[in-house]
């Protein structure tokens, strides 16, 4: 049997209530515990197989952020940038007994930290390949400062794949995201989010879905 000594986000070996924790290239990690089930079938089995197989693959898609969003907040807990997104995204996806799997995109978090935001505007799908989102700097706020980089990432669910922006100064009022070519015509789901220097974030901020030109 497992102990957890410091907490739920301690490491830990070993199988605690309904995970097993191991360590893999230095990093605690924890799966859920592979046990003998009379009905691997049932509807509660499924919908947990369905929300883990579904944040797992959005996990690859949105790497790019999350390496970013979530690096300092695994570095503390003593985690994976991925261990960070399935645990924060998980109220964010949902399944039946159908396979029917629904993700509130609205809901998912690419990343968590205290870095003050900025105040995102529309954004505008109208250049080709590209997505503008104008924004305030909030460069008052404490903590804040006109060097941090505002981020965009675009998500498109219909060829499973995001796309992360070079990044651009808070005291620019505006974020820019050049997308590849594939992505003409298609509907993507986008969010923004801002890192300073020392690589602390701010939390996300969902900025709607539209169609690339």
């Amino acid at each position: 049997m497992g102990k957890i000594s410091q907490g739920i986000l301690d490491g830990f070996k070993g199988k605690v209530g309904t995970v097993v924790g191991f360590f893999w290239k230095g990093k605690p990690v924890m799966r859920g515990y592979k046990r003998f089930i009379r009905d691997r079938h049932s509807d509660a089995q499924l919908i947990v197989r369905l929300r883990f197989a579904t944040l797992n693959e959005l996990s690859v898609a949105f790497k790019a952020a999350a390496d970013l969003g979530y690096k300092r907040r695994a570095k503390s807990h003593g985690n994976t940038e991925l261990n960070n997104f399935v645990q924060l995204n998980w109220n964010a996806v949902t399944a039946d007994s159908t396979a029917e799997v629904t993700v509130d995109y609205s809901a998912l978090l690419l990343s968590a930290g205290s870095l003050p935001g900025v105040h995102f505007d529309r954004a505008s799908f109208e250049n080709p390949q590209t997505v503008e989102v104008p924004f305030l700097p909030n460069s008052a706020a404490g903590g804040a400062s006109e060097d941090d980089t505002v981020y965009l990432f675009a998500y498109n669910p219909t060829l499973g794949s995001g796309q992360l922006s070079r990044g651009d100064l808070r005291s620019n009022n505006k974020a820019t995201l050049t997308l590849p070519p594939a992505w003409s015509g298609e509907t993507a789901h986008l969010w923004g989010f801002v890192v300073n220097q020392q690589g602390v974030p701010s939390y996300s901020a969902y900025l709607g879905e539209g169609t690339i030109g």
